[in-house]
């Protein structure tokens, strides 16, 4: 029943009581406890309380997550970030914190940890996570040590907090890097601000292109176009990617547009040449089929109709023929199956001459007949023989070969230019056989030139339609010229080199094209103003370079500015263009030769450049790095430095190796001095380190009892660290060695006296001992007593008194007075034994006065 009374004071009823109980608790020890407390506590107050004195992280989370009041989710925090700080005594390891720290995302976390840890490892560590700008900026130009300042300006993205850490921070290192980002940030954004322009332009000529009219390049530069836009598109707005979409599908349908007419009229243009083909080879085969193919291959003769016949079928289901071309070959068909049909009826009656003569009348004059049929016409006459001529007697032979060649292959238009050569010698009244020989073969060029008429006038109709309709067309003057010239190439390959033949319809495609070369004559006219425009600016600009050249003064000259205007030069000849190529000829000559003399100016002038620059990398390069203290070297490497700053003006293309050469040999003298601070601090570190050990050696040599071997061990300990101490030391760490070894040679300095101290305890020891006080023992101990001014039994103040009255002025009195020499002498003066109560008494009056350990 008096439990309730007993219970711990955590538990009391008065949250006062309860946080008064958790100040006294021991985090370690009794963490369940505070566990307890911090999850399920009534007041707020003492969950608060209970929650700064945890160490479990996963707890500390789960209040903060999930704790009701504000207060106490606030003090998880503050004891989350204190703990992982380092800043409390109970925080976890190092290697615990700096893990834990870089697993973290909590931003005010790293904040405090980057602000106000004294860990310099875990302040780099939350660094690297932070994106606080203001505080890592705070950092850079504020931060404790140089490794966090340099840590925090590597993490700072924002261009005006770089260029403010240029211009405030402390630290060279710190200005280098934060110039170099934001040099880098400036490039980046002026490389997004070029993309995005880019990608503006790339979209207009989407929808220009979409705009225009479609024509043999249409294609070819709408896949350069999505070339360019694959390029780009990661840096298009959705807008600019909508807008080229629907540009690039209306694109799309326009080509797709095209395409099917060049499929269809590439499907019509096959199917026109097929039945050519077929009419070709039907009026060959009737050209060189001799009397003996009609009387022997009359069956192949059938066959080759029906093979031809079904080609043009086939032909025609691919593209219709007009309504002339298919009676045109229809009639051929017919005569071709005519022949046949008199052919074959001739080989039916052999022996019925007056059908044979029918039939011979019948046949056509200018196809070779059966042997039957001929025989009839042209009865052989044994009577009389032909000639014989030589081949001398026809000297035109080889112009009458060629001739029956190329009518045989129907070649019209190489035929009639060998019929133009025949008809002017004949003109010339050389040769009545050539005459002759033309007059036979002037049925077959006939026969080729009504086929060509047949195949090239609706062709050429259609050239001449087409002119017609350019002559309305409201195309640009470029494209305009183009789909002109496209039918004049047309044309020409459907010339027969017979000008009568051709004038009429040339004529009317002659007229045409004139009207429809008449928007170009502007533009072009147009393009002649301009290019006289161009030629006189370039021709002011030639002028411009002789004047200034002529007024340089190459001594004093800013060789920067004529850099640039070597540079600028050319990009100003190539914007005034075009130009008429003959009359540039001389402005071309006039640019090239004041180029070549800039060129040579700053050859020249480069080359001292140069020559300047490698001389004070080669006085880089002689450093002396070898050796002791570096500081001259650096010295020497900073008067280079300046010297390098005022060195000529050479072109970034030549400069740039050279600084890079330069960079590189400073480099190695600041490096090979970094090099030697580094191996300093390590040396001081490992000394340093070994200073901590002799100091902890004789720390514990000063907490020893005092014994002879304790102060044999204080001055080997002492020894030890005088030698270690050798040199300048950090003034903390001197400070603690200067305190040790006070007490250390103090310490060693009372060794006599402890050595006094000792002898009289083994004095007080060797007394005899003896069962019952007596009156010369207990007037001993209460000297003792008096003189190591430690209280005496209550029993005893009398006697203590007694003798503190009579016995102890009179020892004073003694010259050289000392409490232990006098405690020697009552000793040696004692000449009984001594009970042990009382030996207790000595000994206990006798530790008061060790010397060395109090």
């Amino acid at each position: 029943m008096f439990g309730r009374f007993f219970k711990p004071r955590w538990q009391h009823t008065n949250p006062d009581i309860r946080l008064k109980a958790i100040e006294a608790m021991s985090a370690s020890e009794e963490a369940d406890t505070l566990a307890q407390l911090a999850r399920g506590d009534a007041s707020d107050l003492v969950r608060a309380a209970a929650t700064t004195r945890l160490t479990d992280f996963n707890l500390l989370d789960e209040i903060f997550n999930h704790d009701s009041a504000p207060s106490v989710r606030e003090s998880a925090s503050m004891r989350i970030m204190a703990l992982l700080a380092g800043t409390t005594t109970d925080a976890p390891p190092h290697d615990t914190r700096l893990r834990l720290v870089r697993l973290t995302d909590n931003p005010d976390v790293l904040a405090h940890i980057a602000s106000q840890s004294p860990d310099e490892a875990c302040q780099q560590a939350a660094i690297e996570r932070l994106d606080n700008g203001s505080l890592l900026l705070t950092l850079a130009i504020e931060g404790p040590s140089e490794p966090v300042r340099v840590a925090a300006a590597m993490q700072i993205r924002s261009l005006s907090d770089l260029k403010r850490l240029a211009r405030e921070g402390r630290d060279k290192r710190v200005v280098r890097i934060a110039r170099d980002a934001a040099k880098a940030l400036q490039e980046q954004e002026q490389q997004h601000n070029a993309e995005s322009a880019r990608v503006i332009q790339l979209a207009d000529r989407f929808e220009q292109h979409a705009r225009r009219r479609v024509d043999a390049l249409y294609g070819p530069r709408l896949e350069q176009l999505e070339q360019q836009w694959q390029a780009s598109a990661s840096v298009a707005t959705p807008e600019l990617a909508t807008r080229v979409q629907q540009a690039l599908n209306q694109c799309r349908s326009q080509l797709a547009q095209l395409q099917e007419e060049h499929r269809r009229k590439a499907l019509s243009e096959t199917a026109h040449m097929e039945r050519n083909a077929a009419c070709r080879s039907l009026y060959q085969l009737l050209g060189e089929a001799s009397g003996e193919t009609w009387e022997n291959q009359i069956g192949e003769m059938h066959s080759a109709l029906a093979t031809q016949q079904r080609r043009w079928q086939s032909a025609s289901q691919q593209s219709a023929p007009s309504d002339e071309e298919r009676d045109a070959f229809d009639n051929l068909s017919a005569a071709f199956q005519a022949m046949l049909n008199l052919a074959t009826e001739a080989n039916e009656n052999r022996d019925k001459p007056e059908r044979l003569a029918e039939l011979a009348q019948q046949w056509p004059a200018e196809y070779s007949r059966p042997s039957l049929l001929e025989a009839i016409v042209q009865p052989t006459s044994n009577d009389t023989a032909p000639p014989v001529r030589s081949k001398a007697s026809n000297p035109h032979r080889g112009l009458l070969i060629a001739l029956k060649r190329e009518l045989t292959k129907g070649n019209l238009r190489h035929a009639n230019r060998l019929w133009h050569k025949a008809e002017a010698i004949i003109a010339e009244g050389e040769s009545q056989q050539l005459a002759r020989e033309l007059e036979k073969l002037s049925a077959r060029r006939a026969e080729l030139q009504d086929w060509h008429r047949f195949a090239a006038e609706p062709k050429k109709l259609e050239l001449c339609e087409q002119m017609d309709t350019l002559a309305g067309s409201t195309m640009d003057a470029p494209q305009l010229a183009s789909a002109i010239q496209a039918l004049h190439e047309e044309w020409r390959s459907l010339m027969s080199s017979d000008q009568d033949e051709d004038q009429a319809l040339w004529d009317r495609f002659k007229t045409a094209t004139d009207l429809a070369y008449e928007p170009c004559k502007a533009h072009f006219a147009e393009q002649d103003a301009q290019r006289k425009t161009n030629l006189a600016k370039r021709l002011e600009l030639c002028q411009q370079l002789e004047g200034f050249i002529q007024a340089q003064d190459w001594s004093k000259a800013d060789w920067e500015g004529v850099w640039q205007i070597r540079q600028q030069a050319p990009r100003d000849w190539q914007r005034y263009h075009p130009v008429r190529f003959t009359d540039a000829r001389e402005a071309q000559k006039r640019f090239s030769a004041a180029l070549t003399t800039l060129d040579e100016q700053i050859e020249a002038h480069s080359k001292e450049a140069e020559r300047q620059r490698e001389s004070l990398i080669s006085k880089v390069e002689e450093i002396p790095l070898a050796g002791g203290d570096l500081r001259d070297a650096i010295a020497q490497a900073q008067a280079i430095q300046k010297q390098w700053r005022n060195t000529a003006w050479l072109p970034p293309s030549r400069h740039r190796p050279l600084q890079k050469r330069f960079r590189k040999a400073v480099d190695a003298v600041f490096k090979a001095r970094d090099q030697q601070k580094d191996a300093h601090k390590q040396e001081m570190a490992q000394r340093q380190e070994q200073i901590s050990t002799q100091l902890e050696a004789l720390e514990n040599a000063l907490a020893a009892d005092f014994s002879d071997a304790s102060a044999a061990t204080l001055k080997t300990t002492l020894t030890a660290l005088d030698n270690a101490t050798e040199g300048r030391l950090p003034a903390p760490l001197n400070r603690q060695v200067q305190q040790l070894r006070r007490r250390a040679q103090d310490r060693l300095g009372r060794l006599g006296e402890w050595q006094v101290w000792h002898r009289l305890q083994e004095q007080v020891q060797q007394l005899e001992p003896e069962g019952a006080a007596t009156e010369a023992s207990l007037v001993l101990a209460v000297a003792f007593e008096a003189l190591a001014g430690v209280p005496s039994p209550e029993a005893e103040r009398q006697r203590r008194l007694t003798w503190q009255l009579e016995a102890l002025p009179k020892a004073m009195k003694q010259q050289g007075f000392a409490v232990m020499d006098e405690m020697a002498r009552l000793v040696k003066s004692h000449s009984g034994g001594i009970s042990e109560p009382e030996r207790k008494r000595l000994l206990d009056a006798l530790a008061v006065l060790e010397p060395g350990n109090a």
